[in-house]
């Protein structure tokens, strides 16, 4: 008998699988779940920003069509990401859900407004207004990832100090202070929007983990 098997043997004996080393190439399921929601939340997040900056550009129903893309592809993020979030934190890991889920009921008369032909009054401020929340759950989903170390801990901090200037710039567009094509709105919305790509490509191509933390 070989030795393999004489420590199934062994491990059955007692009631108790055989160890599994990393040397025998055995897949860690959980891992491979992790890498699997890090590549779908890397893909979600590539499709809600692509959709919404076209959602800027194309005008009318076209332009709705983009906002409503976006609005689907950002509330299936946070259920995507939970089941990992909270292993670090089951608090701030519901928040995050929250905060996205609000974001999203604000962003749909952004989408439903040029697709009605103008019915829902008011509808661009509500998308903008969606700002509050969104900020939000990028503070709770970055400390959650600087603290698990999911992601590469540079990539948090810089979420965590770019998120107070687009916070600002989104509340100067709500109150009519500048307009969203204004290079003050551009400048204050530019590091976190470069940020949520540079998350987005790493999901994506790397999965998950980078650290001597969990992963």
């Amino acid at each position: 008998m070989s030795t393999s098997g004489r420590g199934s043997h062994i491990g059955e004996i007692s009631g108790k699988p055989a160890a599994h080393h990393p040397h025998t190439g055995a897949a860690d399921p959980g891992r491979m779940r992790k890498q699997t929601l890090a590549r779908v939340t890397g893909t979600l997040f590539l499709t809600a920003t692509a959709a919404g900056v076209l959602s800027t550009v194309v005008r009318g129903p076209g332009g709705g069509i983009m906002a409503l893309i976006m609005a689907v592809a950002i509330a299936m993020i946070a259920p995507t990401l939970f089941p990992i979030l909270k292993e670090y934190g089951e608090a701030p890991a519901l928040g995050y859900v929250v905060t996205r889920t609000l974001e999203v009921v604000l962003l749909l008369p952004a989408a439903i407004g040029p697709l009605s032909g103008g019915a829902v009054p008011g509808y661009a401020v509500w998308g903008h207004s969606s700002v509050v929340f969104f900020c939000l759950s990028v503070v709770l989903l970055n400390v959650l990832l600087y603290r698990s170390r999911f992601v590469p801990r540079w990539i948090s901090g810089w979420a965590l100090a770019a998120v107070a200037p687009y916070l600002a710039g989104g509340l100067l567009v709500v109150f009519g202070v500048v307009s969203p094509d204004s290079p003050v709105y551009v400048v204050l919305f530019l590091p976190l929007a470069v940020n949520e790509m540079v998350l987005a490509v790493r999901l994506l191509v790397k999965g998950s983990g980078d650290g001597a933390g969990p992963v």
